[in-house]
């Protein structure tokens, strides 16, 4: 009986443990820097801001929105870049101050966003749409545009969620000296982005949707995530195409939480990327 009782104190022990540091986890927030450098990078982009936010998740984050824009404003970007998943499935799209937040965003910096799966399942994807427009925030589900940062050209392409870029019509050509950008919410599809339309061959794929793997375990790493299953492979930080080492993939961990409830090892996750010209 002794032993039993020692091995029920102990699993309450290390389940509480678990708990609270979980709940530590989902309230600390990971500034995250990080360059990126590109060949044949326009002289005027040289040392470009991006700030890259992913799967909010409202109303199941626990990071703050005024902490969230107070971090971004004191960031500075140039551009900010939304990759979906900025609603949960399960929230009420009238109860989200989501307008408020895309208007305070574009205060900032010009913003640009698509949709995720769970705008998708919310069976609010008009809505959210229309908020997201109403915002002044730019929605790029399966459109391009070109846009001047710095007096250069700089290219930007988003798909809505399960889309792929050839699924885009081009409303202009992209020139070969335009550094191109790609918004798509699944990382999963890193490679199948690059091959899907000869003429949209981003540089950089912007994703999320993976958690950061939700649990990241010492010498394991990430054990889980959505569209990747156990062991993923996309989950946390830059990544280079094995097929054409010139594209990148830069996969945000998210902020919010979807049906589990804890983050381990695994803080939610604010990228700010900067853009360097490779020498």
């Amino acid at each position: 009986m002794k032993k039993l009782a020692f091995i029920f104190l102990l699993l309450m022990s290390l389940t509480i443990i678990f708990c609270l540091y979980g709940y530590y986890e989902n309230r600390s927030l990971d500034i995250d820097h990080q360059t990126i450098a590109l060949e044949d990078l326009p002289p005027k982009l040289d040392h470009l801001k991006i700030v890259h936010l992913s799967d909010t998740h409202f109303e199941r984050n626990r990071i703050s929105i005024d902490t969230l824009l107070s971090e971004i404003e004191q960031a500075e970007p140039d551009i900010i870049l939304l990759t979906g998943d900025l609603i949960d499935r399960t929230a009420d799209l009238s109860k989200v101050p989501l307008e408020e937040f895309g208007r305070s965003l574009m205060s900032i910096a010009p913003t640009y966003a698509v949709s995720g799966n769970h705008e998708t399942s919310s069976g609010q994807l008009v809505a959210w749409e229309s908020e997201i427009s109403h915002s002044g925030v730019t929605l790029l589900n399966n459109s391009q545009l070109t846009l001047t940062v710095n007096d250069a050209q700089l290219a930007l392409v988003g798909v809505r969620d399960e889309s792929f870029p050839n699924e885009v019509p081009l409303s202009d050509s992209i020139s070969d000296d335009t550094p191109l950008l790609l918004l798509a919410h699944h990382p999963e599809y890193f490679e199948q982005y690059l091959t899907s339309n000869p003429m949209i061959q981003p540089d950089i794929t912007f994703s999320g949707h993976a958690h950061g793997g939700q649990i990241r375990l010492p010498l394991i790493g990430p054990l889980y995530s959505p569209g990747q299953g156990f062991f993923p492979k996309y989950t946390t930080g830059i990544y280079t195409s094995e097929k054409d080492p010139t594209k990148q993939l830069v996969v945000s961990r998210g902020i919010g939480n979807s049906v589990f409830p804890f983050r381990i090892n695994n803080k939610p996750h604010l990228l700010i990327i900067t853009l360097e010209r490779k020498n």
